[in-house]
């Protein structure tokens, strides 16, 4: 008898793909809103990620700090897993963030500080460089009279805000940091393109010397030496000048680090910048989580010195006191849960969790 071979691969189909499966739930990082942005004359959209404590009806509700990542359509996906990774308990690196991702619509326009010049360009710069520049001002001001209130008025922050940016996003959140200087607390840049308009930025940066950076922070990163070749030369020499300025001058109330990667380039340095940037802005955050049992009072200490370093106020969220809490009760550590039981209605009196530990006793 002779049987077919599509009968045979619909027969192995069906073998490999069982029909009992039960309907999926989807994996979701965010959502996506549509601002009609009055500034720009343009629908804008943004991305937005919220913490996995954000919505947990078993806590006191929590305000976040805020992370606004610029060329989001290209960073989104990977940025938000790491900053879930990173806040992850009973070892978190960094606190929980909510992550707005601003789209682009006319990148060019938007993150460059100046009108393009011809010739002050290359011929393969012009080449790349096509339509409006220059409108670093107007995209400032949308960032901050129609995104951050909408933001902070949709969603619960903390105040403390961060900028990423890469390439022109770079010279863009170099050009926040010097003219806005209060729209954010921090700010994560790669492999800026200094070279615009003759290294406009870093004359900019060297014209104003005396400079009050009001305790912001500083993360840059570049591409290492074996980058150096060809038409990048000058995108390279221009980053290091920017570097061997801002180290020699010490900018006034400006934590400044640069990091340099061997073996990255242009496009893969903010994978690990990204990782590195968070950890050295909040790198006060981290704490021996086993320690507690020795030195209860670590957390409160802890969050003191960064507070300190961060010139703004941190504590605990109530999620990470009740993962304490958990975890000592379950190692039958009556005094420590105690401590943390009082700590975490000192800061959030509304808690349940007094509640849940009558329940479970």
């Amino acid at each position: 008898m002779k049987v077919s071979l599509l009968f045979l691969l619909g027969y192995v189909a069906v073998w490999l793909c069982p029909t009992d499966l039960t309907a999926q739930t989807p994996i979701t990082i965010g959502q996506s809103y549509t601002l009609n942005s009055r500034i720009l004359d343009e629908e804008r959209n943004i991305q937005i990620y919220l913490p996995k404590t954000y919505k947990d009806s078993t806590l006191t509700p929590q305000s976040y700090p805020v992370v606004y990542l610029l060329d989001s359509e290209s960073n989104f996906h990977y940025f938000t897993a790491y900053i879930e990774k990173l806040a992850k308990y009973p070892y978190p690196a960094i606190p929980e963030l909510i992550v707005v991702g601003l789209v682009n619509t006319n990148r060019t326009r938007d993150l460059t500080p100046t009108v393009r010049k011809e010739e002050a360009m290359t011929e393969e710069q012009k080449a790349k460089i096509q339509g409006e520049t220059g409108g670093n001002a107007l995209f400032f001001e949308f960032l901050e009279q129609e995104v951050k209130p909408f933001v902070e008025g949709e969603f619960r922050t903390n105040g403390y805000a961060l900028l990423v940016g890469h390439s022109f996003g770079g010279i863009t959140a170099l050009n926040n940091l010097l003219n806005y200087t209060t729209m954010f607390q921090a700010y994560i840049v790669h492999d800026p393109s200094i070279w615009w308009d003759n290294r406009y930025i870093l004359n900019a940066y060297q014209a104003q010397p005396a400079k009050d950076f009001q305790h912001r922070k500083l993360f840059i990163t570049q591409v290492g030496d074996s980058e150096n070749k060809g038409h990048l030369e000058e995108h390279y020499s221009a980053i290091q000048a920017f570097n061997t300025y801002m180290s020699q001058s010490s900018p006034l109330h400006l934590e400044y680090r640069f990091q340099q990667y061997e073996g990255e380039n242009h496009g893969s340095i903010p994978l690990k910048g990204n990782l590195d940037g968070l950890r050295s802005i909040f790198e006060d955050y981290p704490l021996n989580f086993k320690a507690i049992q020795q030195d209860p009072d670590l957390v409160r200490t802890t969050f003191a010195r960064l507070s300190k370093s961060l010139h703004f106020d941190f504590q605990p969220n109530e999620a990470y006191l009740n993962y304490i809490i958990s975890y000592y009760g379950r190692q039958k550590n009556t005094a420590l849960v105690e401590y943390f039981v009082a700590y975490c209605l000192e800061l959030y009196p509304n808690s349940k969790i007094r509640q849940q530990l009558l329940t479970k006793n």
